[in-house]
C-alpha cells in the first residue's frame, strides 16, 4: 500500500516537473517573439499558437525550437544547430528560414536564420545583411512571393516543394551568356524550412 502511494506521488511529482518545464520554455519563447516582433505577451503567445496550428506541431516543441534557434538555453541547441553546421559543408546555396506568424494564424514571411557561404555569394549581400533578413526584404516582390509561397507549402504539407526561380539580370549568379534556368527547393525540417537553389543544366531540363 505504502509502495503504491510512493509510486503515485513520484508520478505526480514527475508530471509537475514536466509541466513546469513546458511552461518555462513557452515563457522563454514568448520572450523571443516579443523582442523579435515588437508585440506584447498576448501577441507573442498568439503567434506561437498560430505557428503550432499551421505546422501541426505541438506548442511545446514549437517553443523549444524557437528558444534553441534564438541561442537560448531552453532547447536542445545540438539537435537544432546540426542543420546549420551541415549546411556549411554544402557547395550549393542553402539557407534555413523560420516562419514569421501573424496572430491570425497566417505565415506572413520567412526570416533567414542561417545561410551557408554559397548562399551568401548567391544572394550577393554581406552576411550581416542576410542573417535575420526576411524574404520580402531580400528580393523584389515577385521573386519574394515565389520563395514565400514555396516555403509556406513546405511548412504546411511537410513535402518537398520545387518552383522555377526568376533570375534577374543584375543578380550575381545570373548566367548572362546562357541564362540557365534555376529551380528553388523548399523542405520542412521540424519547424523551419530548408531552402536550396539548383542551376539546371541541359540534361536536367530534358529530364
Amino acid at each position: 500500500m505504502l509502495r503504491d502511494e510512493l509510486l503515485s506521488a513520484r508520478t505526480e511529482l514527475d508530471g509537475l516537473r514536466e509541466a513546469m518545464g513546458r511552461r518555462a520554455v513557452i515563457e522563454q519563447a514568448k520572450g523571443v517573439f516579443m523582442e523579435r516582433y515588437g508585440v506584447d505577451e498576448e501577441g507573442a503567445f498568439a503567434r506561437l499558437v498560430a505557428l503550432s496550428q499551421s505546422t501541426n506541431v505541438k506548442l511545446v516543441q514549437i517553443a523549444t525550437d524557437v528558444v534553441a534557434r534564438s541561442g537560448g538555453t531552453g532547447g536542445d541547441n545540438g539537435r537544432i544547430n546540426w542543420i546549420d553546421r551541415a549546411l556549411d559543408a554544402f557547395c550549393e546555396p542553402a539557407v534555413v528560414l523560420s516562419p514569421i506568424p501573424t496572430e491570425r494564424g497566417a505565415v506572413s514571411d520567412f526570416q533567414v536564420d542561417h545561410a551557408n557561404r554559397a548562399a551568401v555569394r548567391w544572394i550577393g549581400r554581406p552576411r550581416e545583411r542576410v542573417l535575420r533578413a526576411t524574404a520580402a526584404s531580400l528580393y523584389p516582390s515577385a521573386t519574394a512571393t515565389v520563395l514565400i509561397n514555396a516555403c509556406r507549402r513546405a511548412l504546411a504539407t511537410g513535402a518537398l516543394v520545387g518552383a522555377p526561380w526568376p533570375v534577374a539580370d543584375d543578380e550575381p549568379h545570373a548566367d548572362a551568356e546562357h541564362r540557365r534556368p534555376v529551380r528553388v527547393h523548399a523542405a520542412r525540417v521540424s519547424t523551419v524550412v530548408l531552402v536550396t537553389w539548383q542551376v539546371l543544366n541541359s540534361a536536367a531540363r530534358e529530364g
